[in-house]
C-alpha cells in the first residue's frame, strides 16, 4: 500500500508536507488565511490517504461499510480543498457562511451510499459505479474553482504585469484538472490545489512584505517600486502629514500616537483601489499616488480622508499636485510636499506654536 500511495501521490505528498513545513513558523501571518491554507493542505493529505485505504478496501468485500465512508470522506473532502482555497481569496469582510453550502450538500449526497445507489455503490462484484447524482461530488469543486477565478478577476489587481497572471492561471489549472478527474478519474485535482495554494501563499506573502505593519498601508519600500512601476501611468501625489505626533507622544506615550497613525491608516485604506495608491512613507507622513489625474475625484478623496481623520479626534495637513507634460514624478511629489507644508505651517500658525523642522525627501 506504501508504494502504491507514493507511486499514485508522490507530486501531493511532497508539496504537502513542504507546504506545512512553511506554514509552520508562520502561524501569525495573516491568520484568517493561514487557517485555510492549512485547511487546505490537510484536506489534500487526507485525499492521499483516503485513496489509499480506499485502494486496500476494493480488495475485500467485507470492508465494504469502511470504503463506502472513505469515499463519502474522500468527496466530502475534495470539496473542502477546493472551498478553503476560494475563501483564501474571497475578501475577509464577505466570507459568508454560504460559501460552505454545496460542500455540505457535497457530504449530504454522498453519505445516500449507506443506504441507496443515487451517488455510488457497487455491484454484484464488488466493483465501484456512479449513479445520477455521483458528480455533484466534481461538480461542486469546480463551482468553486469557477468562483475563484471570477472573484480573482473582479477584486485583485497585482502589482506587475506579469505576477498579475499567477492566481487566474492557478485556477484555470485547478479546473483543467477538475474536469479531466471527472472524464477520465485520477488524483490531479488535490495536485493542482495544493500546487495553487502554495503559488497563493507566495503571492499574499509578497504583498504582506509591502505592507506597512501598523497602518496596513503599502509601505516606503512599496512607494519605490510602485514609482517606478508605474512612471507612465502616474496622474498626481498627494501629500499628508498628521498633526501634532511629536505632542502627543511626548503628553499621552507613543500608543496613544500609534493609535492615531493606525487611525489615519484606517482612513486612508477606505479611498484606497487599483488606482488611488496609498503609502505611510514615514513616520506621521503619508503619501497617496493617483495612476489618473480627475482633479474632481482627487479633491473628493482628499476632503474624504481629511473629515474621517478629524471624526476621529486628530488632524492632518494634505496638498496635492497634478502631474505636468513632460514633469517627473520627483517634481509632482515635490510640488505636493510644498503644498502640504504650507497647510502644515498655517495649522501651526493657527495653534500660536512653531512647526517641527522636518521634511521628507522622496526619490524616484
Amino acid at each position: 500500500m506504501l508504494v502504491d500511495m507514493l507511486n499514485r501521490h508522490w507530486v501531493t505528498i511532497f508539496a504537502v508536507i513542504l507546504f506545512c513545513i512553511k506554514l509552520w513558523p508562520r502561524k501569525r501571518f495573516r491568520n484568517t488565511e493561514t487557517k485555510y491554507f492549512w485547511l487546505t493542505a490537510l484536506s489534500c493529505l487526507f485525499l492521499v490517504l483516503e485513496d489509499s485505504f480506499e485502494s486496500v478496501c476494493s480488495l475485500d468485500p467485507s470492508l465494504r461499510f469502511l470504503r463506502t465512508l472513505l469515499s463519502v470522506l474522500g468527496y466530502t473532502f475534495r470539496s473542502t480543498a477546493a472551498l478553503s482555497l476560494l475563501l483564501v481569496i474571497v475578501p475577509r469582510n464577505k466570507r459568508y457562511f454560504i460559501y460552505w453550502i454545496p460542500s455540505i450538500i457535497t457530504f449530504l449526497v454522498s453519505c445516500t451510499a449507506f443506504f441507496s445507489d443515487v451517488a455510488f455503490g457497487f455491484d454484484e462484484n464488488y466493483a465501484f459505479y456512479r449513479g445520477p447524482l455521483g458528480y455533484v461530488a466534481f461538480v461542486v469543486p469546480v463551482l468553486y474553482i469557477i468562483l475563484s477565478l471570477w472573484i480573482i478577476f473582479k477584486h485583485f489587481s497585482e502589482r506587475s504585469s506579469l505576477e498579475k497572471y499567477i492566481m487566474p492561471i492557478c485556477a484555470v489549472f485547478c479546473l483543467s484538472s477538475s474536469l479531466l478527474d471527472v472524464v477520465y478519474g485520477g488524483v490531479r485535482t488535490h495536485e493542482a490545489i495544493i500546487i495553487s495554494s502554495i503559488f497563493f501563499y507566495l503571492v499574499l506573502f509578497s504583498n504582506d512584505n509591502r505592507r506597512d505593519s501598523l497602518t496596513g498601508l503599502l509601505n516606503r519600500q512599496a512607494f519605490y517600486d510602485d514609482c517606478n512601476l508605474y512612471i507612465r501611468n502616474i496622474g498626481a501625489v498627494a501629500s499628508l502629514d498628521m498633526n501634532g505626533l511629536k505632542l502627543l507622544n511626548d503628553t499621552m506615550g507613543h500608543q496613544a500616537g500609534d493609535k492615531a497613525l493606525k487611525t489615519i491608516g484606517e482612513c486612508m485604506l477606505k479611498i484606497a483601489d487599483e488606482k488611488t495608491l496609498a503609502y505611510r512613507v514615514g513616520g506621521d507622513e503619508f503619501l497617496i499616488l493617483f495612476l489618473h489625474s480627475d482633479e474632481k475625484v482627487i479633491t473628493n478623496i482628499e476632503k474624504m480622508i481629511t473629515g474621517d481623520v478629524t471624526a476621529s479626534g486628530y488632524s492632518i495637513s494634505t496638498g496635492y499636485a497634478i502631474r505636468g507634460p513632460e514633469e517627473s514624478v520627483d517634481d509632482v511629489i515635490k510640488r505636493s510636499d510644498d503644498l502640504m507644508y504650507q497647510a502644515k505651517a498655517d495649522y501651526y500658525r493657527s495653534k500660536g506654536t512653531e512647526q517641527r523642522a522636518d521634511h521628507y525627501q522622496v526619490k524616484e
